[in-house]
């Protein structure tokens, strides 16, 4: 990964006093210029072009995003774009405009202010955008979306989390994000930054980029409203119980990624999600269920005591010693003695 200085949010924030002096009426004149029109050029010819089983069309990176992982391109006018998806994650924003957009089938009309997040793979389409029309699409390759913007959430936040696994699931329904920028507002002086940045500045500083983005994100799940989040924890809540469930009945062979994977989530929001709900890592509750089926086998069965390991899924016996003990006080030998005894004087 080349190497990049992100400055920090103070310095930020005192570029943006300095923004209006290029601003959207600046860029709109650029873009109206042959340099700009050069520059906002995606040549389809570099691109590798194919159509799925669906009859949609597939894009991979051209030259320019595999070089750059991240390039800003205005909405082309007087062209339908058919149904297509790629291999890098697309935000797009409407500065100015109407237009109607469609997500896996589903219509949107994209009005001033509008903001999509759409993870890679997500089959989407335009209708042909008239001359009022300022749409601008930030297209990013998925290692560039990884690395810039997966440390940023943290641990506790329900919201940002969600964002995070909204574009990370494994579920073959795929997942975009759509948000209204107020008018006026913090977030738009950031779009502001991004845009005329990259556009307008020659060499642009792709590391102010990365800031502005990052914050861009971070406001946008703290703009998120109370009910929502408080629905997110109850959905939550849920999930929790049915991974227990799940491992109640898949332990021998359960991991954290299969678990994800079964259940359509990022595994790093899995885990997240098992630690803010019960206080404990996904591997603790793995083992707390191995030992409890551990205890039954032993307390109920005559099994020998390498078969109930093999049983619960320990290739380690040693391992498994080790956590019978700590969950129970003893070995599993003078566990099942103990037990048995107790259970003849009954």
């Amino acid at each position: 990964m080349e190497s990049l200085r992100i400055p920090c949010f103070s310095d930020v924030c005192l570029e943006m006093g300095k923004s209006m002096q290029k601003n959207y009426e600046e860029l709109k004149r650029y873009l109206n210029k042959e340099e700009g029109i050069e520059k906002n050029r995606l040549d389809y010819n570099k691109m590798a072009l194919r159509e799925d089983e669906n009859h949609i069309m597939i894009s991979y990176p051209n030259e320019d995003l595999q070089k750059e992982r991240i390039i800003i391109r205005q909405k082309y006018r007087d062209i339908q774009i058919p149904n297509h998806r790629h291999e890098y994650i697309e935000l797009s924003f409407m500065l100015e405009g109407e237009l109607d957009m469609y997500i896996e089938g589903k219509k949107i009309k994209m009005k001033s202010g509008d903001l999509c997040l759409m993870d890679k793979n997500v089959a989407h389409s335009t209708e042909i955008a008239g001359d009022d029309v300022w749409m601008f699409n930030i297209l990013m390759t998925a290692d560039f979306f990884d690395t810039i913007f997966m440390y940023l959430f943290s641990d506790d936040n329900y919201i940002s989390n969600y964002i995070i696994n909204s574009l990370y699931s494994e579920s073959k329904k795929k997942n975009y994000i759509y948000y209204h920028i107020p008018e006026h507002s913090f977030v738009e002086q950031l779009m502001e930054q991004i845009i005329c940045e990259y556009f307008l500045e020659n060499p642009c500083n792709k590391g102010k980029m990365i800031s502005c983005l990052c914050i861009l994100f971070i406001e946008i799940s703290r703009a998120t409203e109370q009910n929502d989040e408080e629905t997110i924890r109850k959905n939550n809540s849920k999930i929790q119980k049915d991974v227990v469930e799940y491992l109640k009945e898949h332990y021998k062979d359960a991991t954290l990624q299969s678990v994800a994977k079964h259940m359509c989530f990022h595994p790093n929001y899995l885990s997240t999600l098992l630690k803010m709900e019960t206080g404990r890592r996904f591997k603790d509750i793995l083992i707390d269920i191995r030992m409890k089926e551990a205890e039954k086998l032993l307390r109920k069965t005559d099994a020998k005591i390498e078969d109930v390991v093999e049983q619960i899924g320990y290739a380690n016996e040693s391992y498994f010693y080790k956590c019978f003990r700590q969950k129970y006080g003893e070995s599993p030998f003078k566990y099942r003695k103990n037990h048995k005894e107790l259970k003849k004087e009954q």
